[in-house]
């Protein structure tokens, strides 16, 4: 008995941490939720993407750049996820009298528009639940505030070639070697390397390896056939590394800090203003919502993601997920209330390689959960309303926002 009184008052003292953390928590007042949309087909046709194999790319059941019915089933199941998530947060209740508590706010394009109604399906179970998006061909500045998102792909230095990049081009031609990519070269195939060491040719390498890598991880998410994804030759492991060329893509291109702020000041400003608005404080940019709302979901891209982090300063990377911004994945903004004390926390919520292989995202593996440090709080992981919205206005640009948000329209389920 005596060492049973022993490991309990251990376990009690190696607990006490995070008991005294939950119960500081207070409540969860809002969350905010920027989300890339399901798995979609390649937005380059299989003509395109042939110039740069041996063997021609798979066709897909949609057009280029459409979210797929396999892509339409996860993101339910994503928002099947989240409306357990809410349950057991106390976030929303689930109740179809309640239902105006949960705002799903959606990109213009059509893979956006089909996402959103597929995680309001998920989501909202047996209740209505539509969104807002403008008009498909409209450009919603939320989202793209400059024309293609203000970056310049091809200005990102790099000072050494990746190693995954000679993986991808293994994969692309199906054989190794000078030989080998001498007979491509009289076959017609383009090169990702042709040999040329200066700069601009390896950024121009790694910007078309980031597409092609994330294409071949899309067959995988889409559940083809494993003889199919990469020709045969991508397994998760495989996948899992040639991911990596667009995660760095992204690293230099979308996340430093002056693309950064061009791109992503004005959705960031309206993220940090609903924030506000849900703690009752009212600023100079109009909220995405007002302060009764509970949940506000966005749906957008992966350059919404990284450029949202890269204003940050945060990152996150998981061996469970090698794609940092996978199909489903999101960013996490929540409000937490206690005694009138208000502070953020910022997430990570990625779905799984194979949870998004399998369209199912019920098992409690298949999403992960990483809390993010950022800012003067990184070390808590944790900061209060005021010292996040003063940290925020010196990382926001003036000049990249706009103080209304861009007019939409409601479709309902």
């Amino acid at each position: 008995m005596r060492g049973l009184g022993l490991g309990l008052l251990w376990l009690a003292v190696a607990l006490a941490p995070s008991l005294a953390w939950a119960a500081s928590a207070g409540t969860l007042k809002l969350e905010v939720v920027l989300v890339r949309h399901g798995v979609r087909s390649p937005t380059s046709a299989p003509e395109a993407l042939g110039k740069y194999s041996r063997q021609p790319w798979p066709e897909w059941p949609v057009a280029p750049g459409v979210l797929t019915e396999h892509g339409a089933q996860g993101m339910q199941s994503l928002g099947a996820r989240y409306r357990e998530r809410y349950a057991s947060s106390g976030l929303w209740n689930g109740r179809c009298d309640t239902v105006a508590d949960i705002l799903i706010v959606a990109d213009s394009t059509p893979r956006n528009r089909d996402s959103a109604a597929a995680f309001g399906r998920g989501l909202g179970g047996d209740c209505a639940l539509g969104y807002l998006a403008r008009e498909q061909g409209q450009d919603n500045r939320l989202f793209h505030f400059q024309r293609k998102d203000g970056d310049d792909d091809d200005a990102a230095t790099w000072p050494k070639t990746p190693a995954q990049l000679e993986l991808l081009q293994e994969v692309l031609l199906g054989c190794r070697g000078e030989t080998c990519r001498k007979g491509a070269e009289i076959a017609g195939t383009k090169l990702l390397l042709d040999g040329s060491v200066a700069p601009e040719a390896l950024a121009k390498a790694m910007k078309t390896a980031g597409s092609l890598s994330e294409n071949l991880m899309l067959e995988y998410a889409q559940g083809m056939p494993l003889d199919r994804v990469a020709w045969g030759r991508g397994g998760a492991a495989t996948i899992g590394q040639l991911i990596q060329l667009h995660n760095l893509q992204f690293a230099a291109s979308k996340k430093p800090l002056a693309q950064a702020q061009r791109s992503a000041s004005n959705l960031l400003a309206h993220i940090v203003a609903t924030l506000e608005a849900a703690a009752g404080r009212q600023g100079d940019v109009q909220p995405l919502a007002d302060a009764s709302m509970r949940a506000v979901i966005l749906v957008g891209h992966d350059t919404n993601l990284a450029q949202v982090s890269g204003l940050l300063g945060t990152q996150w990377h998981s061996a469970a997920q090698p794609d940092d911004y996978p199909p489903g994945g999101a960013m996490v903004f929540q409000l937490w209330e206690d005694k009138g004390h208000y502070t953020v926390r910022v997430h990570a919520l990625l779905p799984t390689l194979q949870g998004l292989r399998e369209a199912n995202l019920a098992r409690a593996d298949s999403l992960i959960d990483m809390p993010l440090a950022f800012g003067p709080c990184a070390a808590a992981k944790s900061c209060s309303l005021e010292a996040f919205v003063q940290w925020t206005s010196g990382r926001i640009l003036p000049a990249a926002v706009e103080a209304a948000i861009p007019a939409m329209q409601h479709t309902a389920p």
